[in-house]
């Protein structure tokens, strides 16, 4: 008996629409998972460029504030000849008449110490410490000492665990 029509088996067709069914499940999966991985790189580097931009608007404005620093510094040595205590307890006088109401100067630790914080964000703040320096013997009016972010608020740890409830 001769068959005049050629049959496949069943199992060849099967086999490789299984095979396709797979690669395009597989396509499908690498795909969302590089969605998902774009989506959350896009949205960190959105995090980062605001805060980037918050920290330098600070920046700039604490250097605002230490241009009119240093201009009180300044215009106060320069007023009049003295001596460093003198020039000091001017600086205390010129600090609680100026507008930099901001700004705290102390001279508790036996340095001068101006002082001030500005908020870059509602976490972070920005402290800026400056040593007023002698201008007698050197050519400047301030050291900064620090120039730095900070958490906004303490953070408190959470050390409880709850493995199995206790009754």
């Amino acid at each position: 008996m001769k068959r005049d029509k050629h049959e496949t088996s069943f199992t060849a067709i099967g086999s490789s629409s299984l095979l396709v069914v797979f690669l395009v499940l597989c396509l499908a999966t690498f795909a969302i998972l590089s969605l998902s991985s774009a989506k959350s790189d896009y949205s960190f580097s959105e995090r980062l460029a605001e805060h980037k931009s918050n920290y330098y608007e600070a920046s700039s404005h604490a250097e605002a504030l230490l241009a009119n620093i240093d201009q009180l510094l300044e215009e106060t040595y320069r007023s009049k000849p003295m001596t460093w205590e003198e020039y000091l307890d001017a600086l205390t006088l010129a600090f609680m008449v100026s507008s930099q109401a901001s700004c705290s100067f102390s001279t508790q630790t036996g340095e001068p110490i101006v002082s001030y914080q500005i908020q870059v964000d509602d976490r972070q703040t920005l402290f800026v410490e400056l040593k007023v320096t002698n201008p007698l013997e050197k050519p400047h009016y301030y050291e900064i000492l620090t120039w730095k972010t900070a958490p906004s608020s303490q953070w408190e740890s959470d050390d409880t665990l709850n493995l199995m409830p206790m009754s």
